[in-house]
């Protein structure tokens, strides 16, 4: 084998994230990438996800003492032989420690390779990641397809500033405050539509299924929302506009993948993680066009509970889509208090939650309602009201009672957080959770753990038939949600 063929001149790397990670999935931003650049000929790519060894060791799939990261990847360039860029993609603040790690490390030992950094956490928090990051490193905001395909071919990374935008251009910006000194930011035109995108490449399908994480797949782009807490909105009209795919090539990529999960003996699950799937209609496409296929997946997903209230037939159609592989839906809720959701521009008419509720349930669909019971104008007293309609709703549970505002960088309320990135309350406020989270921390640990193998569990049962594993994650998650209840009414 040729250095070329075992040295891929493109590393796209996903980095440890610092504290805990208890729900591991698969990297899909540099999966996308990957599948994007070997689609237009770049076929020398790798894809290197640092906590899927980490992953494997505490499943006890791997042995703890098998090679490190850094000796493992080294070992796999010859002597003399580098690749030509190296991306590390960064989701989150916790995401920059081992980031930097990376970084360093390996560009002493690469000197002439280009390191560049991409991911949400660039694209909604640019000047901070700049400071966090080596000066060498370059920042690829928003989507990098465009960027990193003009880097494979050789092109250069900065130019003059101001880019055209227009399709095929690879213009670069320059810096804004000096013109000798080539900019940190790097970006190129071209964006693709939805309808462009390549299938993902997953080299390690197998690995992550085997751990039990359902295959990530993005259907559309972007989300009409303008939630105060999201760095969403906050976007370029282009990257935040909603606009989905087209639903034989959604399903296509399904179909590739289930075909490779199948023949290796594993369930085909899968996790559409759109910010917003897009209204019931398009849901029933996607059934449709399984049904057409004969393809026998399970499947979950994220929508607006708006594209729910109001719907004609509810119940009746979505038992129709738990037939075809739906086994849970995910939507905000976020508080059933008015005021605090009109401050947070979050939209929702709480009074249609025991229909739309009642419609999944009766349909065998379960509902994961997001809530954050904790904020900046929460008082205790408050809390306890809302607990106590989440309950008769059907809807409490251990983690809605410790949910607590996060104030993400590029959202409208960026720069309220405290230093561990909440939205500060008052102290009554702060010493009732802080009390509860310490007294509630064995129902944590039970909670978190069931929690996460819940959906996965839904989803094997649903294609085998067996039931047997979900009843008793349900009957643990029923039993602490209880015992949270409880808990929260006797400190309240």
């Amino acid at each position: 084998m040729s250095a070329e063929t075992v040295s891929p001149s493109l590393l796209l790397i996903r980095p440890l994230c610092e504290g805990d990670d208890p729900e591991f999935a698969e990297p899909l931003g540099i999966e996308r990438l990957a599948g994007y650049l070997r689609a237009h000929g770049v076929g020398d790519v790798q894809v290197v996800d640092r906590r899927l060894p980490m992953a494997e060791r505490r499943a006890g799939i791997v042995r703890l003492d098998a090679p490190g990261f850094f000796d493992e990847l080294l070992d796999s360039y010859p002597e003399g032989v580098e690749p030509k860029v190296v991306g590390i993609s960064l989701m989150t603040l916790a995401d920059v420690p081992d980031a930097r790690r990376i970084f360093e490390r390996l560009h002493a030992h690469w000197p002439d390779a280009l390191f560049v950094a991409g991911g949400g956490y660039i694209t909604s928090a640019l000047e901070e990641a700049s400071r966090m990051l080596p000066s060498y490193v370059g920042m690829l905001a928003g989507e990098g397809e465009a960027a990193l395909l003009a880097l494979a071919c050789g092109e250069p990374a900065c130019g003059a500033r101001g880019s055209s935008g227009a399709r095929g251009s690879t213009e670069m910006a320059a810096a804004p405050d000096s013109e000798s000194t080539p900019s940190r930011l790097m970006v190129a035109g071209g964006l693709s539509t939805p309808d462009e995108w390549a299938f993902a490449y997953r080299p390690h399908l197998e690995r992550y299924a085997a751990l039990g994480c359902a295959v990530n797949i993005q259907s559309a782009r972007g989300c009409p929302g303008s939630c105060t807490f999201c760095a969403t909105p906050s976007l370029p009209q282009h990257l935040r506009r909603w606009q989905p795919r087209d639903m034989r090539l959604v399903v296509d990529e399904v179909e590739h993948e289930a075909e490779r999960l199948t023949a290796a003996g594993l369930p085909p699950v899968f996790n559409f993680v759109d910010d917003d799937f897009g209204p019931l209609e398009r849901l029933e496409l996607l059934a449709s066009e399984l049904d057409a296929r004969r393809l026998r997946v399970a499947y979950a997903c994220e929508m607006r509970l708006a594209a729910l209230a109001g719907q004609q037939q509810l119940a009746s159609r979505l038992k129709h889509l738990h037939k075809s592989g739906l086994t849970r839906v995910f939507f905000g809720v976020e508080s059933l208090n008015r005021g605090t959701l009109a401050r947070w521009r979050k939209p929702v008419d709480v009074g249609v939650l025991p229909e739309v509720i009642g419609a999944f349930r009766d349909a065998g669909i379960a509902v994961q309602a997001g809530y954050i019971l904790w904020h900046g104008c929460q008082t205790v007293k408050g809390a306890c009201e809302e607990v106590e309609r989440l309950r008769e709703l059907g809807l409490y549970t251990h983690r809605s009672a410790l949910s607590r505002l996060i104030v993400f960088p590029g959202c409208d309320l960026a720069g309220e957080g405290t230093t561990q990135g909440f939205q500060p309350m008052a102290t009554e406020a702060e010493e009732f959770y802080q009390r509860f989270s310490a007294a509630a921390s064995d129902l944590t640990e039970q909670w978190t753990k069931a929690a996460i193998a819940e959906p996965y569990a839904a989803a094997v049962a649903f294609l085998t038939g067996d039931d047997s594993n979900l009843a008793e994650i349900k009957r643990t998650l029923s039993s602490v949600n209880a015992r949270s209840y409880e808990l929260f009414n006797s400190m309240g």
